[in-house]
């Protein structure tokens, strides 16, 4: 299937590696020009490098991080068609465990982060012929994940967001993607810690985790992104305001 996006113009966020990397791979394989977001490091420009894009650094965790990445992408490629908003995992922890601190930063960097960077999207995304969201959510939005309360309360607050965006940015189309165990580095962190704090190890929780999942498998990122791909994609063009889960399966409740 042609995908229709060769020549379209693409911000994917985060894309300095795991999940963000692979979506701007996907996305330039399939013909978009894309730049790609993160906090500034050699691995952002390596990436941009390797998908012939534009490296734009950006702490989007910041309150001019999201307006000036789009800035800065819109200039560079003429405008924008697409937008990959993804945003670093919030701090790890139970509500015990969390202080003031921890919560300030958890809600600068998953929500404030993703509400200013669509803010400051939605005007320059209104005038391309075919304008896509996609947000990079978790499963926490169906089902709490032991051991990140942050997670699980702002994440659902996001998917809140989408669902009361798709009338009011129409028609800017915007849909999420719910990962699930997929093999990034944050799944790795976070299974060194659960590991920790339970007095096991990272292979023994990785385990425990599989057992759960009918695939039997952490996900591979680009399993992601080409999903990603598809719903930022003409083909996915009457497809709005949905959350599509890519998890292999592990969450079980009702949609």
């Amino acid at each position: 299937m042609d995908l229709g996006l060769a020549g379209m113009r693409a911000l994917i966020c985060g894309a300095s590696r795991g999940i963000g990397a692979a979506v701007a791979s996907v996305l330039a394989a399939e013909g978009a020009r894309v730049a790609l977001a993160a906090r500034e490091s050699a691995a952002l420009h390596e990436r941009a490098d390797q998908t012939g894009g534009v490296a734009v650094p950006a702490d989007l965790s910041t309150p001019s991080g999201g307006q000036q990445a789009i800035n800065v992408a819109a200039q560079a490629l003429g405008g924008l068609d697409l937008l990959l908003v993804n945003t670093g995992g919030p701090p790890p922890g139970t509500f015990a465990e969390l202080d003031e601190e921890a919560w300030s930063k958890a809600i600068d960097g998953t929500l404030l982060s993703v509400i200013r960077l669509v803010r400051a999207a939605q005007p320059v995304l209104a005038v391309s012929d075919a304008p896509a969201i996609v947000a990079i959510l978790s499963s926490s939005v169906r089902e709490p994940i032991p051991g990140l309360v942050t997670s699980n309360v702002l994440r659902p607050g996001l998917a809140g967001l989408l669902k009361s965006l798709v009338s009011e940015i129409a028609p800017v189309r915007i849909n999420g993607i719910a990962p699930g165990r997929i093999a990034t580095q944050r799944i790795e962190q976070l299974d060194e810690k659960r590991a920790a704090d339970s007095g096991t190890t990272p292979h023994e929780v990785r385990q425990q985790t599989v057992a759960r999942i009918p695939l039997a498998r952490y996900g591979d990122p680009l399993e992601v992104g080409r999903v990603a791909a598809f719903l930022l994609s003409p083909a996915a063009s009457y497809v709005n305001g949905t959350i599509v889960a890519v998890d292999g399966g592990m969450v079980r409740s009702l949609p």
